[in-house]
């Protein structure tokens, strides 16, 4: 099922497995994914603004506030924005937001693919696992329906290959381009491709786009499939473990066992 006027809050609080749930277990623990509490973080205002801008410029809501967060000035106009469902920034931080979100859109290929007649931003997608029985659900940047492709913005440090390739395995994304594929077929939809935007966080803002090899996308699909298992398993069971050790061992690290003991340097 896809839902196009979904608001990003509704779809937040909606019953499913996310991608975000996916990785939380696969890279820490059914436990944690079960006891998280979702809060607001200042730190990922700047990655809401660029996504916004670029993807939805005509809704405003990125707005412009005094030169930080401290004094009455900045709390009145919190106020404002936050009945007028809009997000404040510092002017600093917009200026920066509108900086990387121009140099997101000055990529030709990136601009013309977000200008597809076919392309549905921020839809919101349900499914049902038939493997498991467990509801998944995804909610994409963008999907160019007409090109079976995804794509994903993504803010970061360092957008160069080497870079990105580092963050991709830090943060599960191969698990999330692999979970949302998956739900997109499960849920009636052609989609077989999965590109990230990835957009510096510094001047000059450089932009690159990367895409996972079939191999990649292989063994993150298996990792995905794997954790939807064990999540299924909980739910049924009712029991979220850490999985941890009752008493854990810590080693010495082999980079240590060449250093001098005390002893010898006296």
């Amino acid at each position: 099922m896809m839902i196009l006027d979904m608001l990003n809050e509704a779809y937040h609080d909606s019953d499913g497995i996310s991608s975000s749930a996916v990785k939380t277990v696969a890279t820490s623990t059914l436990a944690h994914w079960k006891g998280a509490v979702r809060e607001h973080k200042t730190a990922f205002d700047l990655g809401t603004a660029v996504h916004s801008m670029v993807l939805e410029p005509h809704l405003d809501y990125v707005v412009s506030g005094p030169d930080d967060r401290r004094g009455a000035d900045w709390k009145a106009k919190q106020r404002a924005a936050t009945m007028n469902g809009q997000l404040l920034l510092t002017s600093g931080d917009y200026a920066q937001a509108q900086a990387m979100s121009e140099a997101v859109l000055a990529n030709d290929m990136v601009r013309e693919l977000l200008a597809n007649q076919s392309t549905v931003i921020e839809a919101s997608f349900f499914a049902e696992d038939p493997q498991t029985g467990l509801t998944l659900k995804t909610r994409p940047d963008a999907f160019v329906r007409d090109r079976a492709l995804v794509i994903d913005l993504k803010t970061t440090l360092d957008a160069s290959p080497r870079g990105f390739e580092k963050t991709v395995r830090q943060f599960g994304y191969d698990m999330q381009a692999a979970f949302y594929l998956k739900t997109l077929r499960l849920a009636g939809m052609d989609a077989d491709q999965f590109m990230f935007v990835a957009i510096e966080k510094k001047p000059p803002y450089a932009v690159s786009v990367h895409v996972l090899s079939d191999d990649y996308l292989r063994h993150a699909t298996d990792r995905v499939v794997h954790t939807l298992h064990r999540i299924a398993e909980a739910e049924r069971t009712g029991v979220y473990p850490t999985e941890w050790p009752e008493m854990n061992v810590i080693d010495l690290p082999p980079w240590l066992e060449d250093m001098p003991d005390a002893a010898d340097e006296l």
